[in-house]
């Protein structure tokens, strides 16, 4: 009869190389990232907030102009910029600065809510920006229906496919806050595809109003 292996032999998964060093590797991120928390006082956190918000009017102002870009070439072209590329390229800067938080610098987060209400004002800030550009450049002489139609949609649509975009950035920092785990950018992409497609839909509609002279 043959006899049993000995227990100290037996190779167990922790004991793999490949799995050791894996398990090390979520171990070493969960405690840095919970003494980097630990160390750093509230009032470091919200001072940082305060920042990605003035941050996030710069970079609707980059938006913006990148925005107004989809308005030169081709009626296709034009088309295609305004429904697909605009609101892709216009969404992500909108909430660059929530992001690179949640994702480079997750332990001065104070809240997975402040994310959201970071992305939102980045949304308000382009919408107001993009106002000005439009009413006082790019279109002469606006009449009191456009002007009303851009300060109430255009606040209104950038805001909520901000919140779209800004509950996404919540989610990845939710999850390496709960799991001690890397933030994973992949769990915002379709929170952002929500979002350029709201704002596709809004520019669709209003090239399609624009063409019909309802303005």
């Amino acid at each position: 009869m043959q006899s049993p292996v000995p227990a100290a032999s037996i190779d167990h998964a922790a004991d793999e190389p490949v799995l050791a060093t894996a398990a090390a590797g979520l171990q070493s991120y969960a405690d840095d990232y919970h003494r980097r928390r630990d160390a750093t006082p509230p009032w470091r956190r919200w001072f940082v907030v305060v920042l990605a918000i003035l941050v996030a009017g710069p970079l609707g102002v980059v938006g913006a102009f990148l925005g107004a870009f989809a308005s030169v070439g081709s009626l296709p072209v034009v088309v295609f910029a305004v429904v697909l590329i605009g609101p892709a390229v216009e969404e992500f800067v909108k909430a660059a600065s929530g992001f690179w938080l949640a994702e480079q610098r997750p332990w001065l987060v104070p809240s997975g809510w402040v994310l959201v209400v970071i992305v939102v004002a980045g949304g308000l800030g382009f919408a107001a920006i993009e106002n000005w550009i439009y009413l006082n450049i790019y279109i002469e002489d606006p009449s009191d229906a456009i002007i009303r139609w851009r300060w109430i949609f255009g606040p209104l649509i950038h805001g909520s496919a901000s919140l779209l975009a800004g509950l996404g950035v919540r989610k990845v920092w939710q999850m390496a806050h709960d799991t001690g785990t890397r933030p994973n950018a992949h769990l915002a992409f379709w929170w952002f595809v929500a979002a350029v497609a709201l704002h596709g839909t809004y520019n669709a509609g209003a090239v399609i109003l624009e063409a019909l002279e309802v303005f």
